[in-house]
């Protein structure tokens, strides 16, 4: 990371904070910043380390469009060097429940019954990208 970069811990954080309130926007909001922090760190490692699968996928990971979210994914479960120990696998997966839960919040206006289950869900979830990532 560069020195004028923005941290994305710093969303996991702040998501993190959330964790004992009982509001209902902030549980979504947390949700929310809990799957973009695993989201981006895991671009940004992949930028970082070069680590594409050929042409076409480095040109989507370096877009802005929607499908670099399935990307980072599919590029983390099926890089050799990424997925050692199924690691990569482990972390697209972890993404995949991540953006599960995230697009659930943002585009549903029914609240689940066990919104405090699932946003403690998305903590963990979000805290293993955090830890299985050091190990990559």
């Amino acid at each position: 990371m560069k020195d004028n970069d923005f941290d994305w811990y710093e969303y996991y954080k702040l998501a993190n904070s959330y964790s004992n309130e009982g509001n209902i926007a902030k549980l979504r909001t947390g949700m929310g910043r809990f799957y973009y922090s695993s989201f981006f760190e895991s671009i940004d490692f992949i930028l970082e380390s070069n680590m594409f699968l050929n042409h076409f996928n480095e040109k989507i990971m370096k877009s802005s469009s929607g499908r670099v979210h399935q990307e980072t994914r599919f590029t983390f479960k099926n890089n050799e060097k990424l997925n050692k120990n199924n690691l990569g696998t482990k972390i697209a997966q972890n993404l995949n429940v991540l953006r599960k839960y995230r697009n659930m919040v943002d585009y549903n206006s029914k609240n689940p019954r066990n919104m405090t289950h699932i946003y403690k869900r998305c903590q963990m979830k979000s805290k293993k990208r955090y830890l299985t990532c050091l190990i990559c």
